[in-house]
């Protein structure tokens, strides 16, 4: 562990145990340690100034630039929140995030703000930070490039769960052994009107018309056609509404809101692109809600489930 060690002289509040172990240092400067984060307990960081310590309690004083760095890095992953991006995994090949509606993954033109771009400085200030605290604590730090590399996306008005990798090597093994490794991948949507079958399968070939940059849906194999399989279960009725899990066994380009809209011949609420003549909740109602796959590194199966929006409680009322 980087840092001077002490052990707790007795139990009592943190700070009143700080005064006792610095007696040649001002209150305000140990204070000051504290409250920036130079302060563990037993391992762990500690800002409160009434921490309960126990005696014998290993308390280690972080060098001042440690803390420093650790602290940017906590305002950087702060930042990402405060975007309405919700990290719920991270190491050093993949971090798994939550997109928000309205937010491009990646820009298609001029667009500043993406997720990607959030996260890639997330990372390269991460990166920097940990190269400082090792130049500190005297270990040989990495400087191999700091990136995020994307894996697969959303549509900018679909919110849900997606998965980055943080080096090339981590990208190209999910991406090429996607099918073997993702176990489970769930979406649920509201689509306009009353679908008359409880579950089923769909099946087609999509092609892209470079124009209207639509997805078309083809009942036989045609040139250019991407195979597409869904598949759907009805969740939830209303008077003009169905609330649909898919599975996806493809991943194309708007797949399901194109296999919603002209094979099951109702359209995701709020889809204007696909013919959804009704827009309830100002936005697409589509929510990638599950995604399982094992870590090729680990090999922990890992899984992950993002909570439906709280708009979407408004199809129910």
């Amino acid at each position: 562990m980087t840092g001077q060690q002490y052990k707790a002289p007795e139990a009592g509040p943190l700070l009143e145990q700080l005064f006792k172990l610095f007696p040649e240092r001002s209150r305000t400067s140990v204070k000051t340690m504290l409250s920036k984060g130079q302060i563990q307990v037993n391992g762990e960081g500690v800002t409160a100034f009434d921490h309960p310590l126990r005696k014998g309690d290993r308390i280690t004083v972080l060098p001042k630039g440690i803390s420093i760095a650790r602290a940017m890095r906590s305002d950087a992953r702060e930042t990402v929140e405060k975007a309405g991006v919700k990290i719920y995994f991270e190491d050093e090949n993949y971090i798994v995030v939550d997109q928000p509606s309205g937010m491009l993954t990646v820009a298609t033109g001029k667009e500043k703000k993406t997720l990607y771009s959030l996260l890639n400085a997330y990372i390269k200030l991460n990166a920097r930070m940990q190269r400082k605290e090792d130049i500190i604590s005297g270990v040989s730090p990495d400087r191999s490039t700091a990136k995020v590399w994307i894996v697969h996306r959303l549509d900018k008005g679909t919110s849900g769960v997606l998965v980055f990798a943080k080096n090339e090597r981590a990208k190209d093994i999910l991406q090429s052994k996607w099918k073997d490794l993702v176990s489970e991948r769930k979406y649920v949507a509201w689509l306009e009107g009353s679908l008359e079958a409880d579950h089923g399968a769909v099946q087609s070939w999509l092609v892209e018309n470079e124009k209207s940059m639509k997805m078309k849906s083809f009942p036989e194999e045609v040139k250019d056609g991407q195979l597409a399989i869904t598949h759907y279960k009805v969740l939830e009725r209303t008077r003009h509404y169905t609330e649909v899990e898919f599975s996806l066994e493809t991943g194309r380009k708007n797949q399901i809101r194109v296999h919603a809209a002209e094979e099951l011949g109702h359209p995701v609420a709020g889809d204007e692109k696909y013919g959804a003549q009704w827009d309830p909740i100002r936005r697409l109602a589509l929510h990638a809600h599950t995604l399982v796959f094992r870590n090729p590194f680990s090999g922990k199966t890992l899984r992950f489930t993002s909570p439906l929006p709280e708009a979407f409680n408004k199809f129910l009322r």
